[in-house]
């Protein structure tokens, strides 16, 4: 084959291969290509693993860091609590409800926002135009009630208001500290009594994993027990009196800016009991059996004294009425018999009290009075029958006494004056005790309650051929002019004493300043004194004994008298918030 032949043939060849060389150059031509893609694919699914994997981790890491910070808020709730729970008691029926810097609303909505909504969180829309933000302005102000202002008298002994932000708004969990929490709001619902807590915590680590914990409970009153006041005052100078009992022997100062417990005697927010007898003006020989206390207690109502015997006004006020015959209230007052000499009629009572203006020694009842009959209240009620009296002042000095005979019927005198007494004078309450009754302790004969009740056995002449023993506390109580908060009236002056014989009685004077004038044996008053000032006693040996049974005798809405402090129930709604 010449040259010039081949050439042409090899020409052919290559302009037109044979199907097989065909497929084989073009599989040549496409693999490099392939190669590339299917290597490019495996680094893009490779690249997309390895950031799945890493947002897997990241959110992990993030859903732990989360949890973390729901058990810091968790364990600030807790802590916060149990401080609330404690000294800081006061602050449960207050509301500390910031305005939330995001929104522009305070953080929790409150019932002047939204009653349907209270207590829930007001997350609002944030606007970044300052002008704009919650322009109806309703909840737009801070409420901080948590300060010295709202707080006035009613704080506890060694609260200070410097301890708020550094243990109870804000604190750390853990050793080492493994988050830090923070009260945003605390919100107190009074109509429904409710408190709503919000909590934030966080890591840390500059962690931006944070966590919300709301919860909501119920705020109660607790009765702290045998916390009966034997003395009771907003302000009281013990000085080196005494007051006995030791059920009832306790002293209570209802005024905390009054009776202030020295800085050096509090003990981790609580008071010693050398800072309360300081508190108290208890000196060195002063002995006090119960315990002392500075708080606010919950007393019953001051009562309201009956109206003033008068016959001709209008209406009248009778102070002899014949009980209808037959009738449950004739029934009533003849079972209690006068057994006195110059006793009155046993089916008899008065419409109202009786005035006596200004009075020195004498002897009550006198013949012709008769017991105030309550119509309103049931027949066995302790307060429906009693001898009342309306009196100015009360002025008693040497050997002169008031004599006050209990036997048939408690006696209450209704001083608006004021009370004198000096030398060995004294205001005896005395009773007879029935012939025919059993000479028990328990018997029926109120009489005979004096022994049960620790009172001194001392025989007292009380008529012709007549002894009697001194009369129960409960049955002489002497009420003075009701509470006065804004000192619109000269305080009350009462100066007590037991003269000869220990006086029985039941004070109760919130506008009084009252003092013992000693000289009786011992001790000088036996039952209870609630005044507004106790001070100016004038004897160092100066005793009150408070009798284990007068709280039941005086009745239950004396029984129930004692301190009331806030608490938390358990919670009622507890909400978990990831965000806010």
């Amino acid at each position: 084959m010449t040259i010039k032949k081949l050439l042409r043939t090899l020409s052919r060849r290559l302009m037109h291969p044979p199907t097989g060389h065909r497929r084989r150059y073009r599989q040549r031509g496409f693999t490099l290509p392939l190669v590339l893609g299917m290597g490019l694919i495996m680094m893009v699914v490779a690249l997309t693993l390895i950031s799945r994997s890493q947002l897997d981790v990241s959110t992990a890491s993030l859903q732990k860091q989360t949890q973390q910070a729901f058990a810091v808020a968790e364990g600030g709730m807790a802590r916060t609590l149990g401080l609330l729970n404690g000294n800081y008691q006061i602050l449960l029926r207050r509301t500390y409800n910031p305005v939330n810097p995001n929104t522009g609303r305070r953080y929790l909505i409150d019932r002047a926002v939204d009653p349907s909504k209270v207590g829930q969180p007001n997350v609002g829309q944030p606007n970044t135009d300052p002008r704009q933000r919650n322009t109806d302005g309703i909840d737009a102000t801070p409420v901080d009630e948590w300060n010295a202002a709202s707080l006035g008298d009613a704080v506890p002994p060694c609260f200070t208001l410097n301890n708020v932000t550094d243990i109870l708004l804000n604190g750390q969990i853990g050793t080492p500290v493994q988050g830090n929490y923070r009260i945003l709001a605390y919100l107190y619902d009074q109509p429904t009594e409710t408190g709503h807590l919000l909590i934030e915590g966080r890591l840390a680590n500059n962690s931006p994993a944070n966590a919300y914990v709301l919860q909501k409970m119920k705020i109660t009153d607790r009765n702290v027990p045998a916390n009966f006041p034997g003395l009771l005052a907003q302000r009281i100078n013990l000085g080196n009196n005494d007051v006995f009992g030791a059920v009832n022997g306790n002293v209570i100062c209802t005024n905390a800016n009054n009776c202030k417990v020295p800085a050096d005697q509090c003990v981790n927010g609580q008071p010693t009991n050398a800072g309360l007898r300081q508190a108290v003006g208890a000196l060195n020989n002063s002995i006090i059996h119960g315990t002392i206390a500075v708080n606010k207690i919950e007393l019953p109502p001051f009562p309201t004294p009956p109206p003033t015997v008068n016959p001709s006004g209008n209406p009248p006020v009778n102070g002899d009425v014949q009980a209808p015959d037959p009738s449950d209230l004739r029934n009533f007052l003849m079972k209690r018999k006068d057994y006195v000499d110059g006793t009155n009629s046993n089916d008899r009572y008065s419409q109202g009290a009786y005035n006596l203006g200004n009075i020195g020694e004498m002897t009550l009842p006198r013949p012709d009075d008769r017991p105030y009959v309550d119509t309103s209240l049931p027949a066995e009620h302790p307060d429906r029958i009693y001898y009342a009296y309306r009196v100015n002042d009360i002025n008693l000095s040497g050997n002169n006494n008031l004599t006050i005979n209990t036997s048939r019927w408690p006696v209450r005198l209704f001083v608006s004056g004021n009370i004198s007494l000096s030398g060995q004078a004294g205001i005896r309450n005395i009773c007879r005790p029935s012939p025919n009754s059993s000479p028990s302790p328990d018997s029926d004969d109120t009489c005979r309650r004096g022994a049960k009740m620790g009172l001194p056995s001392e025989v007292i002449p009380c008529g012709k051929n007549t002894r009697c023993s001194i009369g129960t506390p409960d049955r002489l109580r002497i009420y003075g002019n009701p509470p006065d908060p804004n000192n619109a009236v000269t305080d009350q002056q009462f100066t007590l004493s037991g003269g000869s014989t220990a006086g029985s009685l039941f004070v109760y004077a919130p506008d009084a300043k009252v003092g013992i004038n000693g000289g009786s044996s011992s001790p000088d008053i036996v039952g209870a004194v609630w005044a507004k000032e106790w001070n100016g006693s004038n004897s160092n040996n100066a005793e009150i004994y408070v009798p284990d049974r007068l709280p039941e005798d005086l009745g239950e809405a004396y029984q129930n008298s004692s301190i009331v402090v806030a608490r938390t129930t358990e919670a009622s709604n507890w909400n978990r918030l990831a965000q806010y």
